[in-house]
């Protein structure tokens, strides 16, 4: 086995892979992006429906090995033309070991290119053969693997359920180089020696074994597909893990079709409530209740179906008829939870039609219930789609199950899977009237929720105080008391276990006047964003502005303090005990901060 990369000296082109962070940036974490690739990926590759994935996530430190050592030493000089740090011979690592059972593995031809999912995976970038609800789409997503790797590399192994057969490669993602006066291509292949021609995978059974051992595999004899990510960066920890699997798939988890092991730790139906709570922006019990409930209901006919002509006009009682609205209302107001299909007509490009669905959900929240919106196309979540549909009165769920409508929204999502973008080209290029239809499967929830919830617009006289003020001279008789100030019969509010203070370029949480009567744990929801002339500055938000994931803003705690982003702009902090300080730093000194800080 040998370290191969393509000669591209006479190419009049010049090309590299620079797509890599796009799986650390604004919407989601390296880590976070780490479990979405993988439990995508892993759900698209299920042997079985009667038989549930399970993803497995071992991270070892202080690895020393003299095999894996042989491997990269091997990559050595490639690491450095590329500018890139060397893993010394014998060093210890920091290694990630990625596993899936119950799935295929990948099959396909070893040496050819071809449309198999062994070619998609190892041969195949920014173009992807998945389709139909299959999660994953881009060809992009698997460079999440060598971003977790500070020497940008990966060794892969998997056993192929149809073939029987097992083959294992190296891939390393650097960037074009020059050794010897030759210029080598920025992607290469840890392959065999000879062949008939370079860059192929090994089957050879002691090869296979020693390399099992050294990095701790579970697999056996079992099909799929197990990664090693050898230098794992910092940015992925056990806890970072356990969080991005516990906050994107609750719903596979909770419904029986996922489970997931980090180090010691199995997420499973069984386990996922307790440690839910632990997590800080995890899931809280009324969502767990409300997902449970829409499992149960999915094996159900839906409670009431759109007509078809919704998909050119708004939802209103018009549409539906009022014998329908009455009782669509009552069943909300009860709590009964509403299942409501959304027939859709989607065509192709190339003319074919296809008949196709969404589902909504609504359930009415209790009073001081912490709502939450879950999107789900085919087997995976959207998350920020979910955020921008949160209701406060209840908890929602869309859901895109049918695999014509799958195709659709998928060719419209991001390379992260986080939100749909309408002008996507892949969209474009495929869909007739495609950004449309998007459109108007975002509209449903908000549409449905309006008019079962009776929303109406009211007048609010102390809309405008703030900006406006009446003269006292000129106040008509009669007119409403705007402005005189407090009623002095209004009870004077709780004091809270904690307070913010302004500091020169942010802000600090520390200890407020009730925190001796505080139980432990307790945890915060912070939201920051940059005060505007009009509108809502958490809704005009720009991931431009600042980043909770980048590295410009600061985060500093002691004593009893941890914290998590779960947002761009978002912070979730946990207090253990009285003696705490957080301080966020790195904010425009220039710019006005707004702060929202909820317990």
């Amino acid at each position: 086995m040998r370290w191969y990369f393509r000669d591209i000296s006479d190419d009049p082109s010049e090309k590299e892979l620079t797509q890599q962070d796009q799986f650390n940036n604004d919407e989601v974490a390296l880590a976070e992006a780490l479990v979405r690739e993988t439990i995508q990926n892993s759900t698209d590759a299920q042997a079985s429906s009667d038989v549930p994935v399970r993803v497995r996530f071992a991270i070892a430190d202080g690895v020393v090995d003299r095999t894996l050592s042989a491997i990269l030493d091997g990559l050595s000089p490639h690491l450095r033309a590329a500018n890139l740090p060397v893993a010394r011979n014998n060093e210890s690592l920091r290694l990630l070991v990625v596993e899936d059972f119950g799935t295929t593995g990948l099959s396909g031809s070893v040496e050819i290119k071809d449309d198999g999912q062994f070619s998609g995976f190892w041969r195949r970038f920014g173009r992807s053969n998945k389709e139909g609800a299959k999660g994953g789409r881009w060809g992009l997503g698997k460079l999440v693997f060598p971003s977790a790797s500070g020497i940008r590399s990966i060794i892969g192994l998997t056993q192929r359920l149809q073939e029987g057969d097992s083959w294992i490669m190296g891939q390393a993602i650097l960037r074009n180089h020059v050794i010897d006066g030759r210029e080598c291509d920025s992607v290469g292949f840890w392959c065999r020696s000879n062949g008939p021609r370079p860059g192929l995978p090994t089957d050879d059974a002691h090869t296979i074994a020693t390399v099992k051992s050294a990095a701790g595999l579970a697999r056996r004899s079992e099909p799929g597909l197990s990664l090693i990510v050898p230098d794992l960066l910092s940015d992925i920890t056990e806890e970072l893990l356990i969080a991005a699997t516990i906050r994107n798939y609750y719903f596979p988890i909770l419904t029986g079709r996922l489970s997931v092991e980090i180090n010691d730790t199995v997420i499973d139906a069984k386990t996922f409530e307790s440690l839910a709570e632990s997590v800080s922006g995890g899931v809280t019990r009324s969502v767990l209740d409300f997902v449970r409930a829409l499992d149960r209901a999915s094996e159900q006919e839906p409670l009431y179906t759109l007509p078809a002509t919704w998909q050119t006009i708004a939802i209103t009682a018009d549409l539906l008829g009022d014998a329908t609205v009455t009782n669509l209302r009552e069943q909300f107001r009860n709590g009964d939870l509403l299942r409501i299909r959304a027939p859709l007509t989607v065509r192709s490009k190339d003319g074919s039609e296809d008949k196709t669905y969404v589902d909504a959900y609504l359930r009415r929240a209790s009073p001081g219930e912490k709502t939450q919106t879950l999107v789900v196309r085919g087997s995976i979540t959207v998350p920020t789609e979910g955020r921008k549909f949160l209701f406060a009165d209840c908890n929602g769920a869309l859901v895109a199950r049918d695999i014509a409508i799958s195709r659709l929204l998928g060719d419209a999502e991001n390379p992260a899977h986080t939100q749909w973008n309408e002008r996507a080209d892949k969209l474009r290029a495929g869909w007739q009237s495609g950004r449309t239809i998007v459109r108007k499967v975002r509209s449903l929830l908000p549409e449905l929720h309006a008019l079962v919830t009776e929303r109406v617009e009211q007048v609010d006289p102390l809309a405008l105080l703030e900006f406006f003020s009446i003269p006292k001279d000129h106040r008509q008789r009669g007119a409403a008391n705007v402005g005189q100030g407090r009623p002095k019969d209004l009870p004077s509010s709780d004091p809270k276990p904690f307070r913010i203070e302004k500091r020169a370029s942010g802000f600090a949480i520390l200890p407020g006047p009730s925190i001796a009567n505080s139980t432990f744990p307790f945890k915060l929801r912070v939201r920051c964003a940059y005060d505007v002339l009009t509108g809502d500055p958490f809704s005009r938000f720009s991931r431009y502005d600042f980043t909770f994931y980048g590295a410009g803003l600061k985060v500093e705690k002691k004593g009893a303090a941890q914290h998590v982003p779960t947002d761009a702009n978002q912070l979730d902090v946990e207090i253990s005990g009285a003696d705490f300080r957080v301080d966020v730093l790195g904010f425009d000194s220039n710019r006005d901060l707004i702060i929202e800080a909820e317990g």
